[in-house]
């Protein structure tokens, strides 16, 4: 079980100023309601120690009254303060743009919100910046897009074809996922985890479980620890080969980008085979793996990931050493390490800006910690730079493949747990998109609350701030190197 420290909120601002201040990083900021149904705040807070000892430091205070916003301190917490009050109704005070931002025109927070007691009316339209100036016009675009991609609005104001600002307005595909964990049993609810960001499906279903089994100490067994790494380096390397053909595409390369996908598709027909499902949905659970990979398989499942990565590797290097992409590629949608870190971007796009930080590494979970591996970081914050990490990346989780495979322990890979009493947890896990959150409470059994602090919700804001001197005709090449997720964001 986890410790949280209750303090009062005329006390919590300074304390997570003071860390923050000290270099300690605001994970997330949420809402959520008491035994007794009384509003509360919880902040968590990354506390490094050293590059690679970090620990994670929980916080909770009474939000029946004003709350003080953390923004102006930590940028970060913009969205996550917005969307507290949107759907919580909490008094966040001192907020430099309390706008709205999962509710749209006419909604109500009831319709999406968990805990629905809290009922907020959207009454006032979104007013979007307006940008003056001689020869600034204005590009929207979205939400409904051309391409088969989920909705999002993007307003760019810009002179000729060069982007001075851009603005982004999302949440058309909230589901009310967070409200649709509640009132089930622990065990059940995988599958809720699963759907938040289909191509992440492992990702989530792990950090779901890990927040479950932290809860209840469930001590998972060492095969299924491995089994789930080998499916999240998997998945890693399914998200970076793709995105990095689908970057080729966008630049006109469309001999690499097919390539590419053909090596996704090999990974995922593998996959299959070894585990009958193709991305690895219906695996991971509270108390282990659903289904266990035997020898024969996982020499089969590491040779296609071994000929996979080679033939990857010369494919990435071909493409980089091609002049056109370069010309595309460097200098383009440049995201400075201060802005990344005073939005607390995580993940590729977070390494690509100078900033070392990896789940794996800073928080051991499960097999990894067992496992030792290079964090790949450069300082340029271009897409050249986002298109490099990933393709570092994909070579570090094919060889922490062979190594999980070739050191696969014996054993069960799944224990029985009955979850009873009420009980709260917390766990994250590094995701092709960089840190991935959950909180989890239960009462009585069942599930009161959960939590998903997801990394593309945490990145998207920061997509604006590479924009700026770049032309409108680069957006989609910059957008697609962030590669963030509507419906893990919207949730």
């Amino acid at each position: 079980m986890i410790e949280t420290e209750v303090i009062s909120i005329k006390v919590i601002e300074p304390k997570v100023v003071e860390l923050v201040q000290r270099g300690a990083r605001l994970v997330s900021v949420f809402g959520a309601a008491d035994a007794h149904g009384k509003r509360v705040i919880h902040y968590i807070v990354e506390h490094r120690n050293s590059e690679k000892n970090a620990e994670y430091l929980s916080f909770l205070a009474d939000a029946e009254g004003t709350v003080p916003s953390l923004t102006r301190v930590a940028p970060g917490a913009a969205w996550a303060e917005r969307e507290a009050h949107e759907l919580y109704g909490i008094d966040i005070t001192g907020h430099p743009d309390l706008r709205s931002l999962v509710l749209h025109d006419g909604e109500t927070a009831n319709d999406h919100a968990p805990n629905r007691q809290f009922r907020a009316a959207v009454t006032e339209p979104y007013e979007f910046m307006e940008v003056g100036g001689v020869g600034v016009c204005e590009v929207a675009v979205g939400p409904v897009h051309a391409g088969i991609i989920e909705p999002g609005h993007f307003r760019f104001s810009v002179v000729g074809d060069r982007v001075i600002n851009l603005e982004l307005r999302h949440f058309y595909t909230h589901k009310g996922t967070e409200t649709l964990f509640e009132g089930n049993d622990p065990a059940d609810a995988v599958p809720i985890a699963e759907s938040v960001s289909g191509d992440n499906c492992l990702s989530h279903a792990v950090a779901y479980s890990q927040a479950v089994e932290q809860a209840y100490e469930i001590v998972v067994p060492p095969r299924a620890e491995s089994i789930r790494a080998v499916g999240l380096e998997i998945e890693r390397l399914l998200a970076h080969i793709g995105d990095f053909g689908a970057l080729c595409g966008d630049v006109g390369f469309a001999v690499a980008a097919a390539y590419a996908s053909g090596l996704k598709e090999t990974l995922l027909q593998a996959s299959m085979k070894a585990v009958g499902t193709r991305y690895w949905r219906g695996i991971a659970a509270p108390g282990g793996v659903r289904r266990d990979l035997d020898a024969t398989s996982a020499r089969e499942l590491a040779r296609v990931v071994r000929t996979v990565c080679s033939d990857f590797k010369a494919l990435a290097q071909d493409s980089l050493n091609t002049p056109s992409v370069q010309n595309r590629f460097e200098e383009t949608g440049i995201l400075r390490k201060k802005a990344a870190r005073d939005l607390g971007v995580v993940g590729p796009v977070a390494r690509a800006s100078g900033i070392s930080m990896d789940v794996r590494r800073d928080h051991p979970y499960g097999a990894y910690r067992g496992l030792s591996f290079e964090v790949p970081t450069t300082h340029y914050g271009d897409v050249m730079a986002r298109a490099k990490i990933r393709v570092e990346e994909a070579s570090i989780s094919a060889h922490l493949i062979a190594s999980l495979i070739a050191g696969l322990p014996d054993g069960l890979v799944f224990v029985e747990h009955s979850f009873k009493g009420s009980r709260e947890g917390y766990a994250s896990v590094e995701s092709p998109r960089g840190e991935l959150f959950y909180w989890i409470e239960t009462r009585e059994g069942r599930l009161s609350r959960c939590h998903v602090r997801s990394p593309s919700f945490q990145n998207w804001p920061a997509l604006p701030l590479a924009m700026p001197d770049n032309i409108i005709a680069d957006f989609p090449l910059i957008n697609k190197s962030f590669n963030l997720s509507y419906s893990g964001c919207d949730r």
